[in-house]
């Protein structure tokens, strides 16, 4: 059996910037749209006596030669341990033989791969001369994806809201660093109202971002739901919008779309797109600059595999990593 190669989550961020990781993850996208890609089901289960959610997502790349998955979830409690609520870690294997080649860290993965796939929706979707961002919950997840956006928009401020306030102050503090505008806002109406592009990366059951907020022109990206009973939007909002999905069978069964679709306020149908035909140039992301625009990212088991390939391959030319016989 050949070596497998470990990872810690300190090594992963010195290799995965996002810089590097938005062009691998846009061809990835390309590559799930042209077939080359598969996602297998996905396990989402709740850990009731400790306040988790346990969930796997896997999945295989043809053309990168690589089957694998990602497994953890979100645990409510962690912040009083001294712990991230979102625990995680990836292995990789050889699909030709079933054998395993690398074990690492998920959690910068995840964390970089979202903010990646948000950078990614906002440029396809959002108006080009969008200035003022909001973001609905600003742990670690939101973070990066306002980082995600200043690497695709000129943003001139960007206007954060969390019901921690801890997670709040430290978002303001990491981003100052970026030289744009950083609020705190006391709501999430104050928050969005007059923003160009929204975000929500809440673990909530209950919408934090309202219809009547949403003003013609704005764009929304979703990206907390991904287990059923989740929601960050009010549903109507699907009505008024152009709406993209990551996946359509993730999206309306463990995504924001879910709700909506229950309800019979669009279709599946009504779904205009996938990020990876709108990155293919198969399909138009905006249509005019008054439309409303939102995107439901679930998150896939290729965009954390191909993210480890990539890990795996500068691991390699930096000699960084173990290297550990299982038999």
């Amino acid at each position: 059996m050949a070596d497998v190669i470990v990872l810690n989550r300190e090594e992963l961020q010195q290799m995965l910037s996002l810089e590097i990781v938005i062009p691998v993850i846009e061809k990835a996208f390309v590559a799930f749209a042209d077939g080359r890609t598969v996602a297998y089901p996905v396990v989402r289960e709740p850990v009731a006596e400790y306040r988790g959610i346990f969930g796997i997502k896997s999945g295989y790349l043809m053309d990168e030669e690589v089957i694998g998955l990602k497994a953890g979830g979100f645990w409510l409690d962690n912040p009083k341990r001294g712990l991230t609520a979102h625990q995680s870690s990836a292995v990789m294997f050889d699909p030709r033989t079933g054998q395993p080649t690398a074990f690492m860290d998920g959690n910068h993965i995840t964390t970089v791969r979202t903010a990646a796939v948000g950078a990614l929706a906002a440029r396809s979707l959002s108006r080009e001369d969008a200035r003022v961002a909001a973001i609905l919950g600003c742990g670690v997840q939101g973070t990066g994806q306002a980082q995600g956006l200043l690497q695709v928009r000129g943003l001139r401020e960007i206007r954060g809201y969390d019901a921690v306030a801890e997670s709040a102050d430290r978002f303001a503090k990491t981003l100052a660093a970026t030289g744009v505008k950083v609020v705190v806002a006391a709501s999430a109406e104050e928050a969005v109202r007059g923003a160009d592009i929204v975000v929500t990366t809440t673990p909530g059951k209950a919408p934090v971002l309202r219809d009547e907020w949403v003003k013609p022109g704005m764009h929304v990206s979703a990206f907390g739901s991904d287990t059923k009973g989740k929601i960050e939007v009010e549903s109507s909002l699907f009505a008024r919008a152009r709406v993209v999905v990551d996946d359509v069978t993730q999206a309306i069964t463990i995504g924001e779309t879910q709700h909506p679709v229950a309800q019979g306020i669009i279709r599946t149908s009504d779904i205009v797109a996938t990020l990876g035909e709108l990155l293919a140039g198969r399909k138009k992301g905006r249509t005019s600059p008054d439309e409303i625009t939102l995107f439901d990212g679930t998150g896939l088991a290729f965009q954390d595999l191909v993210c480890g390939q990539l890990a795996v391959k500068l691991a390699a030319e930096r000699g960084l990593g173990v290297r550990v016989k299982l038999s």
